[in-house]
């Protein structure tokens, strides 16, 4: 069936680049030159190009990079008058004022960069970047100027994002719905909890940027109904060797530390690097339920504390080989390792209905977590014109294993012959998980004619997961052993194609993705439930200049999110027989249709950006908690007749004034929810609001300063109530050696107002529910780089390869 469908997808493919061939022409304005440096006249790659309105030179129109020859190209601006300024660190910029009519060409020449009297221009540069940058399908963060850039995690960099909400559990949300995680533009390697351990434990001094694009275009991916969090990891790369080391620690135990490594010779450029990270935490719990089937009514009451410890690495390493002047190949390589020791003491009281103990007992919990990732890929480009005309090949292999043991002994404090359900003297639980997947992407971009552009592609993925748990309940010497398990079988085959033009002040985009899904989900007595489905998703893109520094952008996607193994996984994978965990096998995927409206001022002072949204789910799930008369939670799936979604968020983000700028963002969502396909009591809606400020700047030439802050208030949610959250984080960066080393200090959750409350109820129970988790705590870190640092060739142009929709839409 693989090979099958893999022959009519590129058959079809094949079609299209066929239809594609004839004609190449270029867009309709360009602006192209070379960067020099002025006492060598080598070329200077990587440098940075900016293009401006020459009436109002605070804003920008367009951004380039140079290629390794220090040609640049930029298609696609309107027609105005520009200043076009380039940028190389340790060199005094070089400006030019060009005029572009409709269908212009216009050869700036070489842009000669002299060596700067004072090597302090990257120092500049770095200290006066927006924090926040809006690209007409996505803001950019910058994180090198946050508080836990330095010694943080991910899952702190992406709580520091405006736009997106993260529990306490590093659950990520972007409107109210779970966005995909990329890394470098691709899907992460891995999914659920194993994700999120991943965010946990991934040091933020890797990251870049975070791109958030809430609808994405039919050239991405289909999965997730939140959209999409990119997260960009810095690849450091010179001509010749360069690199970067890092070092840091907290008060809470935690330990980091890792370093890249370049190097370009000719044709070959090599990267790579290593980290390793300790990690420490401990949290405490309070759950109290009151159990509404029994009469009388009688209570369970949970107090646990748990202790955490983690030990982390990842080595990678890239090498790219440039073939001629316009292909290259790469091969890349990345192993890693994320393990954790967690010790935890949880003690269980049930109650009569006078609130009095019936039966009390303390279960302790020694779990040992160890999982593993490696994966590979291969790669092909060729981009006679990389602005233009690309045809790029990848091929992605990735293996992750997961092995987990958990040990649990019972001590009964209070016994009650009459307990309906008491848990074994020791329960052992040995997991193993073994998940693979195999991709194949063809992406092909030409222009036709003078203002359009096509992209078309195909994917092709196969995903398996295999799972083998071995349950022991011993008591008095007797062993009940449980075998369970499931093998997960996912085959995806899509291929999608846009088209992009410019009408004068309009840009429109148009895509189309089709999908043919096959998936298999197999228990170990050979039951198996199968769901093979095809798929349509358009997405468009519209964007009009209204004025200079005014924009505004309509978009459309439609977007699948799939259920993961353990919400389908029927057989309970709980130790804790009071708090049962059940999937569900018949759950369907989730649809959403996503529209949203961008408008955008830019003036003098900054950009304030308004962006309202709607959004529609049929299928979409729902958590259900019931409990029986035994007092035993149940939680599982079930999908709801539909859900909408709908509200708005504003954010201003401010230029550096003084050395001085930053962000302010508030946001509000109306969230109402369909389920009378279950039942009445799990429909309902809810309203949530948000705000959140950021503020950094310089305090001197060298030592800056930065301090975030957000506020989620107590919000209605169906079958319950969230508690208010609040989370702030202050910084300081002291910068040495011209700007290539720095020493970071960092206080997060300094007044230790970080919490976590929860209610649910129905027919069945009424539970509150409280969680302490201390984020606070202070890091110093330090870190040092030698050499000049652009990204490297290849990630630059897929970059460049994304801008390209972005320009002709601007």
């Amino acid at each position: 069936m693989l090979k099958t469908h893999l022959v009519r997808s590129y058959l079809f493919a094949g079609a299209l680049l066929l239809l594609a061939a004839p004609g190449y022409a270029q867009d309709a304005t360009l602006i192209r030159g070379t960067v020099r440096a002025a006492d060598t006249q080598q070329p200077l790659p990587a440098a940075d190009i900016v293009v401006r309105s020459a009436a109002d030179t605070s804003r920008v129109v367009a951004t380039a990079r140079t290629l390794p020859n220090g040609l640049f190209r930029i298609t696609g601006t309107p027609p105005g008058t520009y200043v076009v300024q380039a940028l190389f660190i340790g060199y005094s910029p070089v400006s030019e004022r060009v005029t572009l009519a409709a269908n212009d060409t216009v050869d700036v020449g070489s842009l000669e960069l002299s060596v700067a009297a004072i090597a302090l221009e990257g120092v500049t540069v770095q200290t006066e970047r927006a924090p926040a940058t809006f690209a007409p399908d996505r803001t950019i963060y910058s994180t090198q100027d946050m508080p836990v850039a330095s010694g943080g995690v991910a899952t702190e960099v992406l709580r520091s994002i405006p736009e997106l909400e993260v529990d306490i559990d590093g659950a990520v949300q972007l409107r109210g719905s779970s966005p995909e995680i990329y890394l470098n533009g691709r899907p992460a390697p891995m999914q659920g909890e194993a994700l999120t351990v991943f965010l946990q434990q991934f040091p933020a001094d890797r990251i870049e940027r975070v791109e958030v694009i809430p609808n994405p275009s039919a050239r991405s991916n289909a999965e997730g109904a939140g959209g999409i969090v990119n997260i960009v990891l810095k690849d450091d790369v010179d001509l010749g060797l360069s690199g970067s080391v890092f070092a840091n620690a907290g008060t809470r135990g935690d330990v980091g530390a890792g370093g890249r490594l370049a190097m370009q010779r000719g044709p070959l450029t090599l990267f790579g690097g290593a980290f390793a990270r300790y990690s420490n935490s401990e949290d405490t719990s309070f759950d109290l339920r009151k159990n509404l089937v029994t009469v009388p009514e009688t209570f369970l009451r949970q107090d646990s504390r748990n202790e955490r410890e983690g030990l982390s690495g990842s080595i990678d390493l890239t090498a790219e080989y440039e073939l001629t002047g316009s292909s290259m190949f790469w091969v890349e390589g990345r192993l890693s390792r994320f393990g954790f020791d967690r010790d935890a003491v949880t003690t269980t009281t049930q109650l009569d209905a006078d609130s009095i103990p019936t039966q009390r007992y303390t279960r302790t919990s020694v779990r040992d977590s160890r999982r593993g990732n490696v994966s590979g890929t291969l790669g092909y480009r060729w981009a006679p014109d990389p602005r233009n005309h690309e045809l790029s090949i990848e091929l992605e292999l990735d293996r992750d294993g997961n092995d987990e043991d958990d040990d649990v002994q019972t001590l009964l404090e209070l016994a009650d012959p009459g307990a309906p359900i008491t848990p074994a003297d020791v329960t052992l639980l040995t997991l193993e998980e073994a998940e693979r997947e195999l991709s194949l992407r063809v992406d092909y971009t030409r222009p036709l004619g003078e203002e359009t552009q096509l992209e078309i592609g195909v994917r092709s993925e196969l995903e398996t997961l295999d799972e083998d748990r071995l349950l022991e309940l011993i008591d008095d010497g007797t062993a009940n052993v449980i075998e369970a398990g499931f093998e997960h079988r996912e085959l995806f085959n899509s291929i999608y194609g846009t088209l992009t033009r410019r009408f004068g002040r309009f840009g429109a985009q148009l895509g189309l993705r089709a999908e043919r899904a096959d998936t298999r989900f197999t228990l170990p007595d050979g039951e198996s439930f199968e769901n093979d489905y095809g798929s349509l998703f358009p997405s468009a893109n519209i964007s009009y200049e209204l004025s200079e520094g005014t924009q505004a952008r309509l978009s459309y996607t439609r977007r699948i999110r799939r259920p993961r193994s353990s919400f389908l996984n029927p057989i309970d994978d709980s130790t804790d027989p009071l708090n049962r965990t059940i999937g569900n096998p018949y759950l369907e995927p989730q649809y959403t249709n996503s529209f949203s409206l961008d408008l955008s001022r830019t003036a003098r002072w900054g950009t304030l950006r308004l962006s309202p949204y709607y959004r529609s789910t049929d299928n979409d799930w729902a958590q259900i908690k019931t409990v029986d008369e035994d007092g035993v939670s149940t939680v599982t799936w079930e999908n709801v007749a539909s859900q909408q979604s709908y509200g708005a968020s504003l954010t201003a983000s401010l230029r550096p004034i003084s050395g001085w700028g930053g962000f302010a963002s508030i946001s509000m969502n109306r969230e109402e929810r369909d389920a009378s396909n279950l039942a009445e009591t799990y429909s309902g809606s809810s309203t949530r609001w948000s705000a959140r400020a950021n503020i950094n700047g310089a305090l001197t030439r060298t030592l800056s300063a930065q301090m975030m802050v957000s506020y989620t208030p107590a919000r209605d949610v169906p079958q319950g109530r969230i508690g208010s959250r609040t989370m702030m984080h202050v910084g300081l960066r002291q910068r040495f050696l011209d700007g290539k080393g720095s020493i970071n200090i960092s206080v997060m959750d300094p007044f230790n107002l970080w919490s976590s409350e929860f209610e649910t109820r129905d027919p069945t129970h009424v539970q509150i529910g409280r969680s302490e988790f201390s984020m606070r705590r202070a890091t110093i870190g330090i870190s040092w780089a030698f050499g000049r640092q652009p990204d490297s060739d290849r990630n630059r142009q897929m970059q460049e390869e994304e801008d390209v929709p972005e320009q002709i839409l601007r």
